[in-house]
């Protein structure tokens, strides 16, 4: 029964990512101003898109809601699971750092295929910030900094994504191969910050796999994007000003 009920922890986990990350923040921005975001500019449903098409500050609130929507579902998942007593469950290690990469997953796939908008999303890049936000701030700001500066150089928001997200995701194996422990917080979240006992980055192979999954995600949702950047057709960002 322990697996039983383990199983169904985890499809609600996921579920409940999913219908989180299902909803369009872009499409739902796009229709305060009377359109369908996906029938302008670049067809995606993303914050890049809504920036050129609507405006730069609605462009940022739109990547920003992406970026929270991914972060905040994480967040929840983790005091749920300090705080509620769950005696049911087995207990094992990693438990949860699985079931919080369990809800970032749904997140995502939420956001790329949204049940609220006949399944057609966005690139989940931002989601993917969000998520790397929570279980990694360190490697957010590391992998972010990589994005505006290419970002500066070469004014194409489909480039920076797809250098920063694999680099951010190389940077997660710095802490999962050496066990690297920084920024020792024992006193947040009931004895340790995020998974470890000690430390922000103290991250398993749990993370690395997820975090793989889901990079590997955002860099098919750039496919097209990639195939005009070896042409040297893909076209520049710009917002809409304001």
């Amino acid at each position: 029964m322990e697996m039983l009920y383990t199983v169904l922890f985890a499809l609600l986990f996921l579920i409940f990512g999913y219908l989180i990350g299902s909803i369009p923040t872009s499409i739902i921005i796009g229709r305060i101003h009377g359109i369908d975001i996906r029938q302008y500019g670049s067809h995606n449903a993303g914050g890049t898109n809504v920036g050129r098409v609507v405006g730069k500050k609605w462009g940022i609130l739109t990547i920003v809601l992406d970026i929270l929507k991914a972060y905040v579902p994480c967040l929840l998942s983790f005091l749920f699971l300090v705080y509620v007593p769950l005696n049911f469950l087995p207990s094992f290690d990693h438990f949860r750092e699985l079931f919080v990469n369990l809800v970032a997953v749904g997140v995502c796939l939420g956001h790329t295929f949204p049940l609220y908008a006949g399944f057609k999303g966005g690139k989940c890049v931002a989601c993917y910030a969000g998520y790397v936000i929570f279980v990694a701030p360190i490697i957010f700001v590391l992998a972010c900094t990589l994005f505006f500066v290419l970002f500066k150089f070469f004014h194409r928001i489909s480039l920076s994504s797809v250098i920063a997200v694999p680099f951010a995701l190389l940077l997660f194996f710095i802490p999962a191969i050496l066990d690297w422990t920084v920024l020792p917080l024992e006193s947040q979240f009931n004895g340790g910050a995020y998974y470890g006992n000690d430390c922000l980055l103290h991250l398993s192979y749990v993370t690395l796999i997820f975090a793989f999954l889901l990079a590997l995600l955002v860099v098919l949702r750039h496919l097209a994007n990639i195939k005009r950047l070896e042409k040297g057709e893909e076209p520049e960002t710009h917002f809409r000003k304001d």
